[in-house]
């Protein structure tokens, strides 16, 4: 069995974060904790958390290998995870693609993929346009 010892304070600051956090990731790695160091078996944290057995056991094993003072860091999402903005770079140029091709979305496309290298789909497009709230969509 594999159980995480808390300090006091460290049980403390868990539950201070835990009620206050809106992460639901940060609240179950939390809970997970607790648990563990309430003497939870892996598989009644797993079911209490909804968390894969790889996951915890990869987030039990970096809390560990972690330095007391940054272990709260670990709780957190890294930075540069999920998709990349594709079109934050040309973001300026679009009212202008809209009004020249009047709001014709596949002409736009191309015309981005043609000129700036940037291939994007359809829908992607048209979410970077409502965010952008240009008008003559078609």
């Amino acid at each position: 069995m594999r159980f995480i010892e808390l300090e006091d304070s460290e049980k403390e600051e868990l539950v201070r974060r835990y009620a206050s956090h809106k992460s639901a990731t940060v609240r179950k790695r939390i809970q997970a904790l607790i648990l563990s160091s309430q003497y939870y078996s892996m598989k009644e944290i797993i079911e209490a958390t909804g968390m894969s057995r790889t996951t915890l056991y990869r987030f039990f094993k970096e809390w560990e290998n972690t330095e007391l003072s940054e272990r709260i860091n670990t709780l957190f999402i890294k930075d540069g995870r999920g998709a990349k903005p594709k079109l934050d770079s040309i973001i300026e140029v679009l009212p202008d693609l809209v009004e020249r091709f009047n709001g014709r979305i596949s002409v736009i496309l191309r015309v981005i993929e043609e000129n700036y290298g940037i291939k994007v789909s359809r829908p992607t497009l048209q979410k970077y346009l409502r965010i952008e709230n240009i008008n003559n969509i078609k």
